[in-house]
């Protein structure tokens, strides 16, 4: 077996990780809108506003922000160089009004403070202090203003992401290791009451927490095919196929045969499970 050093978060967004998301951009943006819509909903964003976007990736949300805000602003804010630049580009050719920035929102001044609203999708997991994190987003926000975040509840009701993996344990050289609730990563705020913690250590108040179920489709539509592909380019199945060195080809046949039973008219339907979390400052 291959050995693995694990990378910073910082290593694994501006590496190779994240030039693969570059490619795979437009199929995830599509992939994750059934749960992005709700979450917009609830923040309810009006003209003129200004509204944080934290780990905003390839700029799709923050456009979507935009969108609501007339002539008021929105800066996304990430520590991937590669995937700002793709949310400049697209920013650039819509002309939207919005603007990005290269930082780490845990550490970095936010020159565009005070905002009116924050949002992230998927982007508030990876703190390695959430509650200082989350003071800190607080403090750049106006009297009153809200956050709206959404994040993975566990990894077992993710279907989408464990069922694959699944699939592929007749050719794994090693069991895969639980991720760690406790520490940086997409299943860190699984607990609603963590979250709940959290918020309140940090000075939010008027928490509410909502859970998200539904299917999503794998790399936003196509066949079984697609979805496998996509796969072993994203998520826990790419992750396995290069720490533990599986044959690529093996694998991609074995993810087409066990997608092959939720294909449905729009694509591959594998369920989703959320939170969907709203708080003021």
């Amino acid at each position: 077996m291959s050995s693995f050093t694990p990378l910073t978060q910082t290593e694994y967004w501006n590496g190779s990780a994240g030039e693969e998301w570059v490619r795979q951009a437009d199929l995830m943006d599509r992939m994750l809108q059934p749960l992005t819509q709700p979450a917009f909903d609830l923040l309810n964003l009006k003209p003129g506003e200004r509204v944080l976007d934290i780990g905003c990736g390839a700029g799709a949300t923050t456009l979507k922000a935009a969108s609501y805000i007339g002539d008021g602003i929105a800066v996304g804010v990430d520590i991937s160089k590669r995937l700002l630049d793709l949310a400049r580009e697209r920013a650039n050719a819509r002309g939207a009004n919005a603007h990005f920035v290269e930082a780490d929102v845990s550490a970095a001044a936010l020159r565009d403070a005070p905002f009116d609203a924050a949002f992230s999708r998927f982007g508030v997991m990876f703190f390695d202090d959430t509650a200082a994190a989350f003071a800190k987003i607080r403090a750049a926000m106006n009297s009153s203003g809200r956050i709206v975040f959404i994040c993975w509840r566990t990894f077992t009701e993710n279907g989408w992401s464990h069922a694959p993996l699944a699939a592929l344990k007749p050719i794994l050289k090693a069991p895969i290791t639980p991720a760690d609730p406790n520490a940086p990563g997409p299943f860190q705020l699984q607990d609603p009451e963590k979250i709940k913690t959290m918020l309140a250590t940090s000075g939010w108040r008027d928490v509410s927490i909502t859970p998200w179920d539904g299917d999503v489709l794998v790399a936003g539509g196509g066949d079984s095919n697609a979805a496998a592909a996509f796969l072993m380019k994203i998520g826990p199945c790419a992750r396995a196929i290069a720490e533990q060195d599986l044959d690529a080809a093996e694998a991609q046949q074995m993810l087409t045969d066990f997608l092959r039973k939720y294909e449905t008219k729009e694509g591959v339907a594998l369920p989703a499970a959320c939170w969907i979390v709203r708080a003021v400052a």
